[in-house]
């Protein structure tokens, strides 16, 4: 019986953890921001904004001015760690997933004014808002 109950716990705390993780979708970063917000935010002075999608992702359609620089890469956090904290970093990705998991690397890190662009460039392009090749 005792066994019966703590496989039972443990099932339930699996999948548990498998809808957080993998099934709830982007979790809040506290610095999320809308299109209309993010793109206020990109006409400020000393303002980065970063697409953390693939350099394959980032040859289509990307927001203006943004630089590339893949959160899937070995070397994101080591890169990262040589920006200047002081400047505004703007983060997107494609639906928000990759770019959530990117603000919370710069939060850790210390970088304070780091905001993500809830959605991504697709809720960005959804929005009417303009992007380039």
């Amino acid at each position: 019986m005792t066994n019966k109950i703590i496989i039972t716990a443990i099932a339930i705390a699996v999948i548990v953890f498998v809808y957080k993780i993998f099934l709830s979708g982007p979790a809040v970063t506290g610095a999320d921001v809308d299109p209309a917000e993010f793109e206020e935010l990109a006409g400020g002075s000393d303002v980065v904004i970063l697409d953390v999608r693939s350099s394959f992702e980032f040859g289509g359609e990307k927001i203006k001015g943004a630089q590339n620089l893949s959160y899937t890469s070995a070397s994101f956090k080591k890169t990262v760690e040589m920006f200047d904290k002081s400047k505004t970093y703007l983060v997107y990705c494609a639906s928000g997933s990759r770019s959530v998991g990117a603000v919370k690397i710069l939060k850790g890190l210390g970088f304070e004014k780091v905001y993500n662009l809830s959605g991504g460039i697709e809720h960005w392009k959804k929005e009417g808002k303009q992007v380039v090749r």
